[in-house]
């Protein structure tokens, strides 16, 4: 009751600091003159020239009742077209350095895993400005003997939103063609084939899969390549910072484990406060039970070792869990480097389409239980009965991957990786 009690403490006091902390901000925006807009599909050498807006000193933020005609049009545009507000994010312009996200501790670690790295993007109508800034970070903000390449895959965006030309005018005007690989699939493949088709292009030792709408910290990479070198089968997750979609604001998150229900629903796990009390806590990586699935590295090798992603899934959803279920099942592990922050813009709802007709996470979701959970199917079915129904499809690849791997069972995960999982009695019955 007492720890019940200083944690509610705490937590108020620490989010009263953020408020009180992002009103001083917000005062100090207001007392500034409003960003010029230059639009980078319409002038992308004159965006691309643009400094951040603490260099000039103007606020880049937009309030409803100071929005020029063209400016309101923008921002609707935006909101509807990818939840967040793009006006915002082109008046921030093309670079900015969020800084050291990480505990300071982490700045007297010493890494020396060295090896060639892809990051690999997927983009389905996304906006031109957020995918060029987390370009720029990416080659700011990364060692250049580490990465060998960014991988660009447009997976069939609509008309308006097609960034192919424009991605290969930017690598022109800043000498990136021999770093940027552009593809663009003129059918919708669904972001889990796309991930698939799009690691194929690349040639790093290690991957990255990344969302198109990031940007990262400093020495961001470093931290998920080590565990790599101290086990060539671990899939390393940073921890994942957090983008306003309407003022952009980056702020750091809390450091957290992944996991999932029985629905194969993913949810985060944070930690006691107790933990990091232990200085080396606040550094080492750490087992995680799952993964988000939008930010990851393994060796490409191993990813293919893997199978993949399961090619038979549709669009979106439960990819991340069947992978986590691969790793550990199958000799692997996955682990959180807290070192490792990368901020995404947590948008404020997924505006793409699905297929229609169908729940495409749902589906996808028994394809899963179907594969990997053996005995322990019939609790997913009974955290989603509509399962029942659905048809998924031929599992016989998975299946393939999974006895030719040897993989271990859902017993042998929950006893030794994920024992909250364990169906409580009353589950039973």
């Amino acid at each position: 009751m007492r720890q019940t009690v200083v944690t509610s403490i705490l937590c108020v006091l620490l989010c009263s600091g953020v408020v009180f902390a992002s009103e001083k901000e917000e005062e100090k925006k207001e007392k500034l003159p409003k960003c010029e807009h230059v639009d980078p599909y319409e002038n992308l050498e004159g965006w691309l020239a643009l400094k951040t807006p603490a260099e000039r000193k103007c606020n880049h933020t937009t309030a409803k009742d100071d929005l020029s005609e063209s400016e309101a049009k923008k921002t609707d545009w935006g909101i509807k077209s990818f939840a967040f507000d793009a006006l915002s994010s082109e008046k921030l312009g093309p670079l900015r350095n969020v800084g050291k996200q990480a505990h300071k501790l982490c700045e007297d670690e010493k890494y020396d895993a060295s090896f060639s790295t892809s990051v690999v993007v997927i983009h389905h109508n996304e906006a031109l400005s957020t995918i060029l800034r987390m370009i720029n970070g990416l080659i700011e903000f990364t060692p250049k003997s580490l990465l060998k390449e960014i991988v660009l895959y447009e997976d069939a965006s609509e008309e308006d939103h097609v960034l192919t030309k424009h991605l290969e005018k930017y690598a022109e005007l800043k000498g990136l063609e021999d770093k940027l690989i552009i593809h663009r699939s003129e059918y919708r493949q669904g972001l889990i084939r796309a991930k698939v088709h799009a690691s194929r292009l690349a040639t790093g030792e290690v991957i990255v899969f990344m969302d198109s709408h990031c940007e990262v910290a400093e020495r961001w990479l470093e931290p998920l390549l080590q565990p790599i070198k101290e086990d060539p089968k671990s899939i390393v997750l940073p921890v994942v910072d957090l983008i306003n979609p309407v003022s952009f604001d980056y702020s750091s998150s809390m450091v957290a484990k992944s996991g999932f229900d029985w629905g194969l629903t993913f949810k985060w796990i944070y930690l006691p406060w107790e933990y990091f009390e232990t200085p080396e806590n606040n550094v080492k990586p750490f087992n995680s039970p799952a993964m988000p699935g939008g930010l990851l590295a393994m060796r490409r090798e191993y990813f293919v070792e893997l199978g993949e992603y399961d090619m038979g899934m549709e669009i979106w959803g439960s990819e991340n869990i069947e992978l986590s279920l691969k790793a550990w099942l199958c000799g692997g592990r996955v682990v959180v480097a807290p070192c490792s922050r990368v901020g995404h813009v947590f948008r404020m709802r997924r505006p793409y389409t699905s297929k229609p007709g169908m729940d495409t996470a749902l589906y996808n979701a028994v394809r899963v239980a179907k594969t990997w959970l053996g005995d322990y199917e019939k609790n997913f079915f009974a955290a989603k009965p509509r399962g029942l129904k659905v048809v998924f499809g031929d599992i016989s690849e998975s299946i393939k991957v999974r006895d030719r791997l040897k993989c271990k069972d859902m017993k042998w995960f929950i006893e030794n990786v994920y024992p909250e999982l364990e169906p409580k009695v009353h589950d039973e019955l």
